[in-house]
């Protein structure tokens, strides 16, 4: 689809929705009405949403000319069983008449998800008896549990438009003061219950109680959210997705939940390879994971120190063991158990949000009291046992949660030296201090043990192969919310972590029928030389040990300008990633093999400098209305150096980065969203400081029968590996989109997004690592008995040496088109309907020229050839996934059906040419840039050593049919004591053949293999 047709695509849209909602606008909204009664007569109402929010009337704004307020809120609430109350001087709120039921209906609430506010506790919920001076809001209330009415302590209170939040104290009871009047969301969340939120509108002088009545997160409720929910990170798009969403998924890593994305496509859990994920990108490629953070309890997880590579001047972040340097997160890390929610932002984050490009993943675990519980889950790859527990210290004494997970897993069940483990384990301690000026900490320990590996195969006495990968880690990381109440410090937030980590890699192999000259030099020089064995076996470490230390603090404040109230956010950030470990380790006479005259050499990490980054970050969060409509408004900018030497001064680079989020309440039913933003990803160590190049190049090859007759000489290069010119990796954001309520709950929202990642880090080849080398061939000119020859310098040849360095050539463009569609609960057939889906397009070429050297006859070529700029692949995919959650609440039972459908699938190759732009002269080691004509005529084409044989193929674009998937999950609850979950993939074993358009006669199998998993979870 055509980048141009976007934006009339998203008018088509905006116009049918904008002519829907105002045929159907014959009565509004109360809530809308008294937005512009307030606005025209200047006067201010209170009312509780729960108690209007499904309220119509009809309103004539003709009716507001030569009136009165009084005279206005008469017509307009009759016959609507409200009635009004004036407090003050222009000030109302609207409340139930005095033989009208007050307590409003508890089904309707669960129904909508919606808080129940206690208005039996308290006839007037909104008691404005008295007008004050202040013109502070106060905000008071309780949580209870709905079934026992029993207080729920601990329970976390958010007001989402100001960023701040309390806690309740063991009784229930929680209170804000000093608050600013408007609009505004209030949420209360706890362990194991249902979050619910109220929607209310305040006024400057007043206090306010409000009750939460919480549901238990269990299977008996009306509705069950097993789905990920649409929802918006400060003003980003993201997807929310809560712990029962977790669970019903029988997710085995934080992998398996991100399936659940828009687009994203449904899988079957695998550990047998590194699990890399790119936000709204087709292809997981290492930039783009790299670019997409993992933040775990506000601490990201860095992989900015880890080194665990072989010699990437000759195969770049690559190893034979398993390893995910120069790329984000392994996945596969992080159990999913012990997570209580995930928010993957998609869209422009908040600026507090840094080190990254694609997007972010937000995890939160488990905090508070629960009840001890233990899982066991089995499929036909994995074994896992997780058990955890959140105790209540006492009073004030504050909770500790634990949590233990083992995994293991193989790629086949039949090859049991093919393996990966995973251990992981964690306390988390909550408490609250101080009676006023609240502070709320979390700190916490965790440990991570991950071994991936391949044993030797006890038939495979050829190779001996063996490759092992074990990581360690040890964090610590602690955070705070401090609730000063100050003008210009509401909140102080504060993070502090550290991280220690032992990598430990290894690889085996026997060498053998091959006897060739090695060298120990590790500087420029020429000498004597020896041979390795004719067999060997060949074994080399990578030890490393990574160190994150990372701090954070946020100064929240809130502010009102006229109709507007404004929640600023100030902030510093420091981020330090270091590496203490040996390196790369082996025996010096028994090195790996290389192809050609690359070299290796051990490489210890003590060399390498630590990667620091200082950033500040400041951000405006604007509601209120505008034109008598809602508007929510982010902007703010972040400040990166990377590699600082003051504030303003860098070794590395400085990035300035604006961020902007826009909705906007174009009618009752249809919002508008906007977003511009640049992100921005530091190199990590392996990019900044990668091991020198190392060639060994021989001089004389005398190879006798009598050892003590032997000579070999060979000369060492080393060629630096660092760029100096490397730059800071940034991604252009943009969005446009809208949200449509379309009739009760259900609401359909889409987003069309661009962005555009510069300066990709990768290993390439490049002019400035193209060195000639003058290479000296020795003659024998003595050959005395039991001694070696004597040999004299003879002719001399150029080697050109040809490696990677770290650059900035990779370059991404995503775009395209992502939607949710919720279609609410049908009840006659106790089944809810979501769809989403999205059509993606990942382009992604190489803004450096490709340079390879071809000999096509085994020697040294006589020129290298550099090809045009542009190399690359494209990707486009357009898929959906309907989901059908069907929940009989008597029963405890959760069925859902997913029928995943991929539209389009796609890919083509891009700018693969087979005649060069130039070429690089041996002999001279000069660049000789060709013509047009130069490069048409015969003596290019037919030269063996320009021409790069491009197969036909490549220019073809490969385009697969339609494919359908359906996956079917269980979950059922036994009282509240157990429950039992089972899931099958592909559940027809559709696994269709289908001939590949490029290359014929290969064909693919698309869909995964039938795969089926159960989960047995007991609680005490």
């Amino acid at each position: 689809m055509s980048a141009k047709r976007i934006p009339f695509i998203l008018l088509f849209f905006l116009s049918i929705c904008s002519f829907l909602s105002a045929s159907a606008q014959q009565k509004i909204a109360l809530a809308k009405a008294l937005d512009v009664v307030s606005k025209s007569l200047k006067v201010k109402f209170a009312y509780e949403h729960n108690l209007i929010k499904h309220t119509t009337v009809v309103f004539d704004i003709n009716s507001l000319k030569n009136t009165n307020a009084e005279t206005v809120l008469n017509k307009l609430l009759d016959g609507t069983g409200l009635t009004w109350d004036a407090v003050g001087e222009k000030y109302f709120t609207i409340i139930r008449k005095a033989n009208a039921n007050l307590v409003q209906s508890g089904s309707d609430l669960l129904q909508n998800g919606r808080a129940n506010v206690l208005q039996h506790a308290i006839p007037d919920v909104f008691s404005l008896a008295e007008i004050t001076l202040s013109k502070n809001v106060g905000l008071s209330g309780t949580v209870r549990e709905k079934k026992t009415g029993m207080p729920v302590g601990q329970t976390t209170i958010v007001i989402q438009e100001l960023g701040i939040s309390t806690m309740t104290d063991d009784a229930g009871k929680y209170t804000f003061k000093h608050l600013i009047a408007g609009r505004m969301t209030v949420k209360a969340r706890f362990l194991n219950k249902v979050t619910k939120e109220e929607e209310i509108t305040t006024v400057a002088g007043k206090n306010y109680v409000l009750n939460f009545e919480l549901d238990e997160n269990v299977l008996d409720l009306k509705e069950v959210v097993v789905v990920a929910a649409e929802g918006r990170s400060g003003g980003a798009t993201a997807s929310i997705i809560s712990q029962k969403t977790i669970e019903h998924l029988q997710a085995t890593s934080l992998a398996d939940v991100l399936q659940l994305l828009p687009g994203a496509l449904a899988s079957n859990p695998d550990f047998s390879n590194v699990n890399k994920t790119a936000i709204r990108q087709i292809t997981s490629n290492n930039m783009g994971s790299l670019g997409t953070a993992v933040m775990v309890n506000g601490v990201p997880v860095s992989n900015n120190a880890n080194l665990q590579v072989l010699n990437p001047a000759s195969s770049g972040a690559n190893a034979s063991f398993s390893t995910s340097t120069g790329s984000g997160t392994d996945l596969r890390q992080i159990s999913a158990d012990n997570i209580e929610s995930i928010e993957v932002i998609r869209g422009v984050p908040s600026v507090e949000y840094g080190d990254l490009t694609n997007g972010a993943i937000l995890v939160k675990t488990k905090e508070g009291k629960m009840p001890f519980q233990l899982k066991a889950r089995v499929n036909p790859v994995l074994s896992q046992f997780w058990a955890g527990k959140g105790f209540s210290l006492g009073k004030n004494a504050g909770t500790l949660n634990a949590d233990l997970d083992y995994t293991k897993a193989y790629n086949d069940q039949r090859y049991a030296y093919d393996a990966y483990n995973r251990l992981t384990g964690s306390l988390l301690y909550g408490n609250t201090f101080f009676k006023e000026q609240k502070l709320y900490t979390s700190t916490g320990f965790s440990y991570a043990m991950n071994l991936d590996e391949l044993k030797q195969d006890p038939d495979d006495a050829k190779t001996q192969t063996e490759n092992r990968a074990k990581d360690l880690a040890f964090r610590f990381n602690s955070s705070g919310r401090w609730n000063l109440n100050r003008k210009f410090a509401k909140v102080l937030n504060y993070t502090v972590s550290a991280t220690y980590a032992i990598q430990k890699g290894y690889q085996q192999s026997l060498l053998s029928n091959y006897v060739y000259p090695t060298s120990t030099a590790t500087k420029d020089t020429t000498m004597a030389s020896q041979y390795v064995p004719s067999e060997y076996l060949s074994k080399v470490w990578v030890d490393g040990k990574p160190f994150n230390l990372f701090a954070k603090l946020t100064n929240s404040f809130y502010l009102k300008t006229g109709d507007f109230n404004h929640r600023f956010l100030l902030g510093a950030e420091w981020r330090t990633d270091a590496n203490y470990g040996q390196g790369k380790t082996y025996d010096v006479t028994r090195p790996p093999r290389l192809s050609g005259s690359n070299a290796s050499r051990p490489f210890p990490y003590s060399e390498i400098p630590a990667l620091n980054q200082l950033s500040i970050y400041a951000e405006d969060h604007l509601t209120g209305t505008f034109l008598n409509r809602n508007i929510d408004i982010q902007a703010g900018f972040r400040y990166d150096n990377i590699q600082p030497v003051g504030i303003f001064k860098s070794d590395m680079g400085r990035v300035l980065a604006p961020r902007f989020n826009l909705a906007y309440e174009l009618t009752d039913k249809l919002v508008i969203r906007a977003g511009y933003g640049i992100t921005a990803k530091a190199p990590t160590l392996l990019y900044l400081y990668p091991q020198d190049a190392y060639f060994d190049l021989l001089n004389l090859n005398y190879y006798a029968q009598n050892p003590a007759e032997r000579l070999v000489i060979v000369t060492t290069k080393r060629l630096s590996s660092k760029n100096t010119d490397l730059r800071i990796a940034t991604n252009n954001k943009t969005e446009l989109g809208f949200d449509y309520k379309l009739f009760g709950n259900r609401k359909l929202q889409v987003t069309l997004y661009k962005e555009h990642i510069k300066n990709g880090y990768d290993f390439a080849t490049t002019f400035k690592s193209a060195v000639v080398i003058p290479v000296v061939a020795y003659d024998v000119v003595d050959k005395p008995v039991g001694q070696q020859p004597v040999v004299a310098p003879g002719t001399t040849s150029n080697f050109y040496a040809l490696y990677n360095l770290p650059t900035n050539n990779q370059d991404t463009k995503n775009k395209g088109i992502e939607f949710d569609l919720d279609m609410g609960r049908f009840d006659e057939i106790r089944t809810s309907f979501v769809l989403n889906g999205a059509l993606l397009n990942t382009r992604t070429t190489s803004t450096g020229y490709y340079l390879i050297k071809q000999q096509p006859t085994g020697a040294e070529p006589a020129k290298i050839p550099v090809y045009n700029a542009g190399r690359g692949n494209e990707y486009t995919r357009a898929s959906s996934t309907l989901r059908m959650i069907h929940n009989i609440p008597q029963a405890r039972l959760v069925i859902t059906l997913s029928a995943q459908t991929i539209w389009k699938d796609q890919n083509k190759y891009l700018g693969y040419e087979s005649i060069p732009m130039a070429y690089l002269e041996n002999s001279t080691g000069k660049t000789v840039w060709l013509t047009a004509a130069e490069r048409s005529s015969s003596k290019i084409i037919n030269d063996p050593e320009l021409n790069l044989k491009i197969q036909d193929p490549y220019y073809l674009t490969e385009s697969w049919k339609p494919l359908w998937l359906f996956n079917i999950r269980l979950t059922k609850e036994i009282a509240k004591t157990a429950s039992f979950s089972f899931f099958v993939n592909n559940l027809l074993m559709d696994r269709p053949q289908e001939e590949s358009n490029r290359w014929a006669g290969q064909y693919s199998i698309r869909n995964p293999k039938l795969f089926f998993g159960t989960e047995i979870s007991i609680k005490f």
